[in-house]
């Protein structure tokens, strides 16, 4: 499963999340089919699964992890795209040849949009435009 902006559930519960989570995860490292959970059900375990959670640290209310819980995960950062990129290899994708030009305009032309449109859902100016 992944559960996103995972850091902005208060602690008490962030601490009983780190306990369910590592119960899992010690039933996959021991290569068990069933386990019981915190609450005493017995859950079958499939072996193909996923946990990854996201997060956006630096804002109001969001919390730090408690350690046992991010001992259990490996951290991977993200940035923000190069957007100049992007739209130079869609154009060129599509076999505009001079996409250099054209992704500097399109670039130009989106950063305005953003910044002096408003901020209403059906102006998204984001990459997967």
């Amino acid at each position: 499963g992944c559960f996103d902006e995972f850091n902005r559930i208060e602690l008490p519960v962030l601490s009983v999340a780190a306990q369910q989570i590592a119960v899992v995860l010690s039933c996959k490292k021991d290569r068990k089919s069933q386990f019981i959970f915190t609450d005493g059900d017995v859950v079958t375990m499939n072996p193909e699964f996923g946990i990854f959670l996201t997060m956006n640290p630096g804002y109001a209310g969001r919390q730090e992890l408690p350690e046992n819980l991010k001992m259990q995960f490996r951290t991977v950062a993200m940035m923000v795209p190069d957007r100049h990129i992007i739209i130079r290899v869609k154009l060129a994708s599509v076999g505009f040849i001079e996409n250099i030009v054209l992704s500097r305009k399109f670039f130009t032309l989106y950063k305005l949009c953003e910044e002096q449109l408003t901020k209403q859902v059906h102006y998204d100016f984001g990459l997967r435009n």
